[in-house]
């Protein structure tokens, strides 16, 4: 734990206090037809050929208009060079909260990677850390699960557990996540836990942390046990400050307990309001220095 007081210290005394609340994503919709999520491009000299794409998306199609049933299908999927890993998702959805199919585990609903909006291919190189094992399994294998889930609110509490059986993978696991909503912050929780085909425990995965909002800014802070995908664990931070009305800077890393697999960097975006924005960063740590410019959209 010595290896993570630096990081936590120095990110305790650069919080400012908040002021703002913390806003849940919001889904839009066309016609009945529902849809949220982030679609993004750009390059990077991190990999052989230059360019990557990545989306994580979700659509809904309302079924009938007697009984609140819909399907909904999406992805969360990296376009590299020759190759597209991904997970694919497809459920039927009663009211919203509750699933059955090829579904999101409930994991992946919060701490997602700090380099996901300002270095894509971190993320995916670096999935291990903050995806749940069904993801990793489905997006480096091609093993995809199927399984149910249910979400709901109580308070300020937003809930959603999953339960996922994959035949390809020889696997089976249960997620849950837990998020607390205050006026100025959220903390937020998931584990996993991860058995093989025949009900032998493979291992159980664990992330919690925190967000706070200030003034258009925002910092965070995660501890991640990647357990079940092999991995160390490691602190994750990153904090945000406006530096203009459409300009801002960010900084933000993930530091393993052994210090053998750590990655940081630096990163000034411009937004184009509704229109998205573009970030160019600059990162380190135990690959090799890297350059990244992105144009993402959230929807």
């Amino acid at each position: 734990m010595q290896r993570f007081l630096g990081p936590l210290v120095a990110l305790s005394l650069a919080a400012p206090l908040a002021t703002q609340a913390a806003e849940p994503e919001q889904t839009s919709s066309l016609g009945g037809f529902s849809y949220h999520g982030t679609l993004s491009i750009g390059t990077t000299d991190m990999k052989p050929g230059p360019g990557i794409g990545f989306a994580d998306v979700t659509f809904g199609v309302p079924l009938t208009s007697r009984a609140p049933l819909t399907f909904e299908f999406g992805t969360y999927l990296f376009s590299l060079d020759g190759k597209r890993p991904h997970e694919t998702y497809a459920a039927f959805a009663w009211d919203g909260r509750y699933k059955l199919g090829a579904l999101r585990p409930a994991y992946d609903a919060v701490l997602p990677s700090v380099f996901e909006d300002t270095a894509p291919f971190l993320a995916y190189s670096r999935a291990e850390y903050t995806r749940a094992y069904n993801t990793v399994e489905a997006m480096r294998r091609t093993a995809v699960p199927w399984g149910l889930s249910a979400e709901g609110s109580a308070g300020g509490f937003d809930w959603i557990v999953s339960l996922h059986d994959a035949s390809k993978g020889d696997f089976r696991s249960a997620s849950a996540a837990l998020t607390w909503n205050g006026d100025s912050y959220r903390l937020m929780a998931a584990v996993e836990s991860v058995w093989t085909g025949e009900n032998d425990h493979i291992a159980t995965s664990s992330k919690f942390g925190g967000t706070y909002l200030f003034d258009r800014g925002e910092v965070g802070l995660a501890y991640l046990h990647p357990e079940a995908n092999e991995r160390p664990d490691a602190v994750a931070w990153h904090m945000r400050v406006p530096l203009a009305d459409r300009i801002g800077m960010e900084a933000m890393g993930e530091f393993t307990e052994d210090a053998t697999d750590d990655a940081y960097g630096l990163a000034v975006d411009y937004s184009f309001r509704e229109f998205g924005k573009v970030t160019i960063a600059a990162t380190d740590g135990a690959l090799h220095p890297g350059l990244h410019a992105t144009y993402s959209l959230k929807f």
